[in-house]
């Protein structure tokens, strides 16, 4: 009770406290999702707000209408932002995913998303799932709630949004660095791939009464997949390489937003 009454002597501090909460919550991977309804996240935004709000500290002048709708605004975009950063960061999945798919011919039976609106490859699919469930597996989620407590004390509350080309900076290396792993995760089964096209072709070249068009689709396909089941033991690495780097990707943007 102590606690309640404490939230609604200061609810102009608290609202402060939830924006950035929101923000986070409408983008970040596994939370973000469209799949889960919008209540869903201002209760949890509202929440875990809540267990933080004691110990953040937040000095400002709340009589200040013009300055304090400012900050309300700044504290929105940096949660936007740390959110877009994890986002991007989880985007390679589907990028590999599309690059595989495009590689074994599965590029015409994208999956259609009903909760994101949208269409995603097959393969992406089933990975970018896949790296949810270790995602949970590993507790990255619980890592991720010490990061949102973390960009308070990092970011403090009133921090000016005006470092622009130091936070461009940072999402362009975040981007580079989501199109570099996602090839890195599809260079098995695109080299694959390309041996077995190359295989295809010297055999079209000696036995030409072959027809290559008719088994080679088939043949890419199951040599494909199989490299892809050879992978998966493999991959648990990879995945600690993009929570890593969604990780040191967030912290390089909290420093940018501070930078002076």
């Amino acid at each position: 009770m102590e606690l309640s009454y404490y939230i609604l002597n200061n609810v102009q501090y608290f609202l402060i406290v939830f924006v950035r909460m929101l923000g986070i919550f409408i983008l970040t991977p596994l939370f973000g999702t469209k799949t889960l309804p919008s209540t869903f996240k201002i209760g949890l935004a509202f929440f875990t707000s809540i267990m933080i709000f004691e110990l953040v500290n937040v000095k400002i002048d709340a009589n200040n209408l013009y300055q304090y709708v400012e900050i309300v605004f700044n504290e929105f975009l940096i949660g936007l932002l740390i959110g877009l950063s994890s986002m991007i960061s989880f985007s390679a999945i589907y990028l590999a995913g599309q690059i595989i798919d495009y590689q074994l011919g599965f590029s015409i039976v994208n999956v259609l998303a009903a909760g994101e609106e949208t269409q995603v490859p097959l393969i992406g699919n089933f990975v970018y799932i896949l790296t949810l469930l270790l995602f949970l597996l590993i507790d990255g989620h619980h890592k991720l709630f010490q990061l949102l407590f973390q960009s308070y004390s990092m970011i403090p509350v009133g921090t000016p949004f005006l470092h622009l080309e130091s936070i461009n900076t940072v999402i362009t290396k975040i981007v580079s660095d989501m199109f570099v792993l996602g090839f890195r995760i599809s260079a098995p089964i695109v080299v694959s791939t390309l041996l077995t096209d190359i295989t295809l072709s010297i055999i079209s070249r000696t036995i030409p009464q072959l027809n290559v068009f008719m088994i080679g689709m088939p043949i890419k396909i199951f040599v494909g997949i199989f490299t892809l089941f050879i992978m998966l033991p493999m991959y648990l690495a990879v995945i600690d390489v993009l929570f890593n780097g969604m990780y040191s990707d967030i912290f390089a943007l909290f420093k940018s937003i501070v930078k002076g």
